[in-house]
């Protein structure tokens, strides 16, 4: 028999088959999460607390092939290659214990979590079943969740795992546009601490910012609030450079009595804005102190005032 030049005779290779992913905890990040990672693998199941919560969820990853579930529907869970849990913290073991408990894990199935502070050795208690165990923690704000969509490409994730599990999870975030920084199990609280610091704290500053703004007698005038710009420019100097090139205003130019007015005026305030105030300027003053612009005496006169007002405050 004759064949055709045209004619591919080389053997088949069978098709791949789709990894399929389980959600446990779709909230925000969860949902978010899930509706990018739905061109790259097959979303099956989504595991809320209630029935709601897991049909807006649905809503949201916006594929009519995912199921909904309640966390206590865990003995008709289906398989799955990946198992992500995206609860809240504190309630991850509990969620780990119920799955490992439902037996529908087969050996070389994955499971990780969104933590920021937990590492992977929260699944470390796996009984005979062999699973490969991670933990991603993306650098995002998911407060707004449509908005996550078109911004969560180029976030940093820190990851951490066995390295089954790293090697399948790694590229999987990578094809959604994460950036990958790889953590030791043992740094996850100090990283997590980072984050909550330039995160949670920022807001919180802020915020005492404007309240302090307020007292002041300044609200927001038309739509413009006075702060933002000197937040954006401070804000663009840091990441463009560092804390030393970044760093202006009084403790920066050595400026004692306005401090020391600073200072004065809190004693009015509530306390915790003396705190506040205190517990970074000695911060801003080891900043201000690499600048190398400012004599020792104004650092050190500084330096006392912050003592003082912290002394008087613990009395």
């Amino acid at each position: 028999m004759t064949i055709s030049p045209n004619v591919d005779t080389r053997p088949k290779r069978a098709p791949t088959k789709p990894l399929t992913l389980n959600c446990i905890g779709a909230g925000r990040t969860g949902s978010t999460l899930c509706r990018l990672l739905s061109p790259y693998i097959c979303i099956s199941q989504i595991i809320n607390r209630t029935e709601k919560s897991a049909q807006k969820a649905l809503s949201f990853i916006q594929n009519s092939s995912t199921g909904a579930l309640t966390a206590s529907d865990f003995t008709t869970l289906k398989p799955a290659d990946i198992w992500m849990i995206t609860c809240p913290d504190d309630a991850i073991s509990e969620q780990g214990k119920a799955l490992l408990e439902s037996n529908i894990l087969r050996d070389g199935d994955t499971i990780f979590h969104c933590s920021g502070a937990l590492s992977s050795a929260i699944f470390d208690s796996t009984g005979s079943t062999k699973i490969n165990v991670a933990s991603i923690h993306p650098i995002h704000s998911f407060a707004q969740p449509e908005k996550s969509l078109a911004t969560f490409s180029g976030t940093y994730c820190a990851l951490e795992g066995d390295d089954t599990a790293i090697s399948l999870i790694g590229p999987l975030f990578e094809s959604i546009g994460a950036l990958l920084m790889p953590i030791g199990r043992e740094n996850k609280v100090l990283y997590h601490l980072s984050t909550v610091t330039a995160c949670n704290y920022l807001v919180s500053l802020l915020d005492l910012s404007q309240t302090m703004l307020s007292e002041a007698g300044i609200s927001d005038i038309g739509n413009t609030k006075p702060l933002q710009g000197l937040i954006e420019k401070t804000v663009n100097n840091f990441f463009q450079g560092n804390a030393k090139t970044a760093l202006t205003g009084p403790f920066a130019r050595g400026d004692i009595n306005t401090i020391a007015g600073h200072l004065n005026a809190l004693k009015t305030t509530p306390p915790v804005w003396q705190e506040v105030y205190t517990s970074l300027g000695h911060l801003t003053l080891n900043i201000a102190r690499t600048q190398g612009q400012l004599p020792e005496d104004n650092l050190a006169a500084i330096a006392d005032l912050l003592d003082h007002a912290q002394r008087e405050q613990n009395k």
